[in-house]
């Protein structure tokens, strides 16, 4: 067994067939699943980082193992422990968002939500390219209200951006309360 340091993180250890069979390590089922091997590659990475005078605390080791002939070559790398980066995912919200084709289909279905026994807070009605958009302020919309939607509308993708270019472009008909707003009148 020959032990050699490469650099101040990286150690090469030599293993030549006459150690391979003192250490009972046979190349294709050498690793750390194999308790004997992780037992005895253990501790020769123990001996080739100490006496090299290599701190292993709070290191993380990198074991490569290379075929040479009948023995085989270790290399074996620290790195720093790096605390694990934490990523906030953030969800996309959308919001339903309906499609009408005509006044005649917004205004039936707008008079059939307000006779119904569910209030509907936070929905705006916008207007924009020819077509009128119903939009709500909440991921979910009740199930007699999708019922009626279905029926006159179209459902299409409401995503922050969306939106914005509504607000922005299209003409505001009416915001906060659209539906309570606009069923009163009718």
């Amino acid at each position: 067994m020959k032990i050699s340091q490469i650099s101040h993180d990286k150690v090469l250890i030599s293993l030549c067939s006459d150690d391979m069979k003192n250490f009972d390590l046979d190349f294709y089922d050498m690793g750390f699943s194999d308790p004997h091997s992780k037992k005895i590659l253990s501790r020769l990475l123990s001996l080739a980082c100490t006496s090299n005078s290599i701190p292993t605390d709070n290191k993380k080791i990198l074991c490569e193992a290379l075929k040479s002939g009948d023995g085989c070559v270790l290399l074996v790398s620290l790195s720093d422990k790096k605390e694990r980066t934490k990523y906030r995912i953030k969800r996309i919200k959308e919001y339903p968002c309906y499609k009408f084709t005509d006044t005649e289909n917004m205004l039936t279905t707008i008079e059939k939500l307000y006779n119904t026994d569910t209030l509907y807070y936070n929905n705006s009605a916008y207007l924009y390219n020819d077509s009128y958009y119903l939009v709500f302020d909440y991921p979910l919309v009740p199930k007699k209200a999708k019922e009626v939607l279905s029926e006159f509308a179209q459902r299409v993708k409401g995503s922050k951006t969306f939106i914005a270019r509504l607000s922005e472009s299209g003409k505001t008909i009416s915001s906060g309360n659209a539906i309570v707003t606009i069923g009163a009148s009718l």
